[in-house]
């Protein structure tokens, strides 16, 4: 059968053809994918801009890229890797007077040129893609096959509004490879939760301020944590916190919803109306937006002062015995169980020169470049700066359950400097959570 082609393009690579996977054959396309790579995908990069920050210009972009002509004077500030649902960032792309078309949701590069969503190639074969217990897991989660996290990278020159998420947990890796020249020592910090000593008729005031003047002071209520590089650190749903003005790594459930609590930051003011705008009706209802005795009654005020919140959340990285080897330094970077069972776990690799291994985890996994060259399977990957708006480059792919079913993949370093990849796991993708011992 052949492919239908959508008359829209995703809006960085103009000179794609997007394939409809919805009107038959993806099939047959993910077939010839996972036989062109040896079950491994490639996935492209989708760039996203927030109307409310400013890019910090560390996704490795070229100058010009960073701020695209029809983008209306928005800047990129995230790259989205593995997201089977378009986003919403309140961008309008100027020449279609419409939101970027599927904006940060994850294609595969087709063996052809063309690119189909990752979703529609799930959707034609789920277990194929993801095996048989995450999709069985992700059906009980969301009503149909779909990978059920989301993983990113956000770069913002400023913190971005305190807020928090009523239903979405995150884990956070900040390392040095996104952040290149950053000190050991940096000041870069994470406001998170409230002090111990906040009371409930003070974080209700705190509330009532908002843009009520000049501003409402809830950051002042929180402490400020320095996030140590190359460690991970997890956010339970429900907790306030303001993001670091460092390039991080975020691994978070498939959902999008939040509540600012922050009427002005150093990238401008935010309305009482704006605060609740991407509140879901099942965690928040509509009718009590800007109640703010309603949202302090809701308010969880025990996982915000809980005094050892980052000893709890904290991820020093760990050594992954199970996957390190003679050339080969494995570590866990988020691991472990939290908000009472396995969530999801980030593992880094770094294969010196002329190394080689079989790699085999228990779940399929996305993964993408840090440095270095080699390749995983038959995708050839290297990392590379400036990169340009509208080229492809080959970082970031998603080893299958069909590449697992034939013994896992080789991977290569084919170049002079460390090949360094990091993988997401989903949630249950280990029979033993890693690091359980170390959390506990």
């Amino acid at each position: 059968m052949a492919s239908t082609i959508l008359a829209d393009k995703l809006h960085e690579y103009p000179k794609q053809d997007v394939i409809d996977g919805t009107g038959g054959g993806s099939a047959s396309i993910l077939d010839d994918c996972l036989h062109h790579h040896d079950g491994v995908l490639q996935l492209l990069h989708r760039y996203a801009g927030r109307t409310f920050c400013t890019p910090g210009k560390r996704l490795r972009l070229d100058e010009q890229s960073y701020y695209p002509d029809y983008m209306n004077g928005t800047g990129l500030d995230e790259v989205w890797m593995c997201c089977t649902v378009p986003i919403v960032t309140g961008v309008v792309d100027t020449r279609t007077k419409k939101a970027p078309f599927r904006e940060g949701e994850s294609h595969v590069l087709t063996p052809n040129g063309q690119v189909i969503s990752l979703q529609d190639l799930i959707i034609a074969n789920p277990e194929a893609v993801m095996g048989e217990k995450i999709t069985a897991f992700s059906k009980s989660l969301f009503g149909e096959p779909t990978w059920p996290i989301v993983s990113k990278k956000f770069d913002n020159l400023n913190p971005i509004p305190h807020h928090l998420h009523w239903s979405k947990w995150e884990v956070y890796d900040i390392n040095s490879f996104d952040n290149p020249g950053v000190s050991a020592s940096h000041y870069h910090t994470t406001a998170m939760g409230l002090y111990p000593f906040v009371t409930k008729d003070q974080f209700l005031a705190c509330m009532k301020r908002f843009g009520q003047g000049e501003y409402n002071g809830v950051r002042h209520l929180s402490p400020h944590v320095m996030m140590q590089l190359d460690n991970g650190f997890v956010m339970p749903n429900g907790v306030l916190h303001s993001p670091t003005d460092l390039c991080t790594h975020e691994l978070h459930v498939t959902m999008d919803e939040h509540f600012l609590a922050e009427d002005l930051t150093l990238d401008g003011r935010i309305g009482a109306a704006d605060a609740f705008y991407a509140c879901r009706e099942e965690d928040y209802p509509k009718d009590r937006h800007e109640d703010w005795e309603y949202l302090v009654e809701k308010f969880d005020f025990e996982a915000n002062q809980d005094p050892e919140f980052v000893l709890k959340n904290s991820r020093p990285a760990i050594t992954a015995e199970e996957f390190s080897g003679d050339g080969v330094d494995a570590k866990w970077i988020v691991y472990g169980d939290f908000l009472g069972d396995q969530k999801c776990s980030i593992l880094r690799l770094t294969v010196e020169p002329g190394g080689k291994m079989n790699f085999c985890p228990e779940s399929p996994t996305l993964f993408h470049t840090n440095g270095g060259s080699g390749r995983v399977g038959k995708l050839e990957v290297r990392y590379h700066q400036n990169m340009v708006l509208g080229e492809i480059y080959p970082e970031i792919g998603f080893i299958t359950q069909a590449a697992l079913a034939n013994g896992g993949v080789e991977i290569e370093n084919t170049g002079t400097e460390s090949l360094v990849l990091t993988f997401d796991f989903p949630q249950h993708a280990h029979s033993r959570t890693p690091g359980v011992a170390v959390t506990k």
